[in-house]
């Protein structure tokens, strides 16, 4: 007997509770590293795994919240690892964001803080799940939705718990939002952060500068050598955003530093900067060099497995009436994560819409319908 699937009309019937309960999420602002800020909004989403079926299991993180795990059970036997749905409840913006950017619809956008990235799709994925359960057409498989109180931090708490269940995974769907204009990220760069420091030689500029290494001079030709590794043909960027030096205008500079952030599309890139980082030699034998840090996120390449997937959500897009592209980003996300622990991984399911991380983040109240029809669909064949 064949299962009743989900329509897009049925999406669409929904999308007020999907509102509201956006207007909650919003409104319980959560910044990252704010506990009890997380701990509220965890409270709610809790409420609300349980309330579509699912168990919650709880993974304190000191210091940032709690990281929440639904499961969910699926029609299929026989032992097959569950699909992984990743999000996080954190966001950039500090509590009182609301009073300079509050909850609101107008001309067809909603706006409000962390409504993009990524309360959006955390919404949408419920209210799938709940459809699913009214409906009863239940999942293929298990599912862990796996949401995350520390991704705008880069993760430091939750990245073991992450590689974890993707290891334990068949696939991974992140609800990241789309790319804008409604596209999937089916790939997206890697990044690697470092800390230069140069140790030079101080000595008095007036009266015996000579007798000096100036760490500063040092760095300035350090960082002309690192900018010489960008790869514009790879699309590789290197920035650096921080440098300081020195202690007064008269005196040879002692010490220096600057932090150094890299982009990548591939861990053969990563490797070869780093290696390039790691063996530099200074101009100024008198000085010192030291760096730390190293690779924070592997890329999310795209894989024969991770097009299957992406070409199963077009499929059922195009079921449901409507079409998303593949995309990419030059930001990371927990995806770059499950991807490097094997996991196939399709990343920005979430609604479409755009401003991350500013005072005009919104999504398309009109895309939240297709959302909630493709992760229901999605749930229900993969």
């Amino acid at each position: 007997m064949n299962q009743p699937t989900v329509t897009l009309a049925e999406a669409q019937s929904r999308t007020a509770d999907c509102v509201e309960l956006l207007r909650t999420l919003v409104e319980i602002e959560s910044p990252t590293g704010d506990v009890d800020a997380n701990l509220g909004i965890a409270r709610v989403l809790e409420e609300e795994i349980e309330a579509v079926g699912g168990t919650v299991e709880r993974f304190p993180a000191p210091g940032l919240g709690v990281h929440l795990i639904g499961r969910f059970s699926g029609r299929r036997a026989g032992g097959r690892d569950p699909i992984l749905v990743l999000a996080h409840m954190d966001t950039v913006h500090n509590v009182g964001t609301l009073d300079r950017l509050p909850f609101s619809i107008r001309e067809g956008r909603i706006y409000g803080p962390g409504i993009y990235d990524m309360k959006g799709g955390v919404a949408a994925t419920l209210v799938a799940l709940r459809l699913l359960s009214e409906k009863g057409s239940g999942l293929a498989s298990g599912l862990s939705f796996l949401i995350t109180c520390d991704e705008e931090r880069g993760s430091p708490s939750s990245r073991e718990l992450i590689e974890d269940e993707a290891k334990s995974s068949r696939a991974a769907l992140v609800v990241e939002p789309s790319v804008p204009g409604g596209a999937a990220k089916c790939r997206r760069k890697g990044v690697a952060a470092y800390e230069l420091t140069i140790q030079g030689k101080p000595a008095h500029a007036g009266i015996e500068p000579e007798r000096g290494a100036s760490a500063v001079r040092e760095l300035v030709k350090q960082i002309d050598r690192v900018y010489e590794l960008a790869s514009a043909d790879a699309g590789t960027t290197i920035n650096v955003g921080v440098m300081a030096g020195g202690t007064r205008e008269n005196v040879v500079a002692e010490f220096a530093h600057c932090t150094i952030d890299v982009r990548f599309w591939t861990r053969a890139e990563a490797e070869r900067v780093n290696a390039a980082l790691f063996g530099a030699r200074p101009f100024d034998e008198r000085c010192t060099l030291s760096l730390a840090g190293g690779v924070n996120r592997w890329a999310l390449e795209e894989t024969a497995e991770s097009r299957r997937l992406f070409d199963a959500a077009r499929s059922v897009a195009a079921e449901l009436g409507f079409s998303i592209g593949a995309g990419e980003s030059g930001g990371a996300s927990d995806g770059n994560i499950a991807a490097a622990a094997g996991c196939p991984t399709l990343d920005g399911l979430g609604p479409d819409g755009d401003g991350a991380h500013t005072l005009e983040e919104y999504i398309l109240l009109d895309d939240l319908p297709r959302r909630i029809a493709l992760m229901a669909r999605l749930f229900e064949v993969l």
